[in-house]
C-alpha cells in the first residue's frame, strides 16, 4: 500500500511512504463525535478491544466484507468504528511462472483512493493502542485476472455514507458491493517493493505496460 495526502477539504500532514506493510502504521480518517474529520495513525493489523494481547497469530490486516456482521473481531467495529484509509494506490501480487509479480493499482484521474476500513482500540498496560483493518470484497470480473479479492474503495460521496453512524444495513450493503467505483490503472512494478523493508520511490518503478480498468 502507498499513501499520501487527504481526501477531505481539511489538510492533514502525512509522511509519504511507498510500501506500507501489515503491522506498519497507517493513516486512518475517522469522524469524531462532533462530526469533524480526524486523521489518526494506527497499526495496520486489527487488535480487537477484547484481545488478551496484541498478536499476529490470525490474519487481521484484511476483513472479508461477507463476514463483518458475523465475526467476533469485526462485528463491533463494523457497527460503530468505520473509517477510511486514504491512499495514492495499493499493490497486489500475481503469480506468473515461478515468481510473484507486484502490480500497482491507482486511480486513473483522481488524487487517490479511500479504502474502507474498520478500527478498534485495545487497552494495554502502556496505554491504548489503535489498530485498523482494510475491508475486501470478491473481485469483480474485470479484476479477477489479478486477484480473487479487491479492497473496497469509495467515491467522496460514498465515503461520507460509510463513516456515518446513521447509515442503515441496506446502505452499508450497497457500499460493500464488489465494484470498481473509479477508473483504475494497473501497472507491473519492480520486485523491489516485495521486500517490506524497502520504502523508497523505487517501489513504484514500472516494469510493464499499464492496463486501464473501467468502472463496473
Amino acid at each position: 500500500m502507498r499513501y499520501i495526502a487527504s481526501i477531505t477539504a481539511q489538510r492533514f500532514e502525512v509522511v509519504t511512504s511507498y510500501n506500507v506493510a501489515p503491522t506498519d502504521q497507517a493513516p486512518v480518517l475517522v469522524k469524531t463525535a462532533d462530526g469533524d474529520w480526524d486523521l489518526r495513525s494506527m497499526r495496520w493489523w486489527l487488535i480487537p478491544h477484547w484481545a488478551s494481547e496484541p498478536t499476529t497469530k490470525y490474519a487481521m490486516f484484511n476483513a472479508r466484507s461477507e463476514n463483518l456482521a458475523k465475526s467476533s473481531a469485526f462485528r463491533e467495529p463494523f457497527r460503530r468504528r468505520r473509517g477510511v484509509v486514504p491512499v495514492s494506490g495499493y499493490y497486489e501480487w500475481k503469480k506468473e511462472g515461478s515468481s510473484k509479480v507486484p502490480y500497482y493499482i491507482e486511480p486513473e484521474a483522481e488524487d487517490g483512493l479511500a479504502l474502507a476500513a474498520l478500527w478498534d482500540r485495545w487497552q494495554g498496560p502502556d496505554g491504548p493502542l489503535e489498530s485498523c483493518t482494510i475491508v475486501t470484497a470478491p473481485a469483480p470480473d474485470s479484476m479477477k485476472w489479478l486477484h480473487s479479492r479487491i479492497p473496497i474503495h469509495f467515491t467522496l460521496d460514498q465515503t461520507g455514507q460509510w463513516v456515518d453512524d446513521a447509515s442503515d444495513a441496506e446502505a452499508l450493503a450497497t457500499l460493500l458491493a464488489p465494484k470498481v467505483n473509479v477508473p483504475l490503472t494497473v501497472t507491473a512494478m519492480s520486485t523491489y517493493v516485495s521486500n517490506a523493508r524497502n520504502k523508497g520511490e523505487r517501489c513504484i518503478e514500472p516494469q510493464g505496460e499499464t492496463r486501464l480498468i473501467g468502472c463496473n
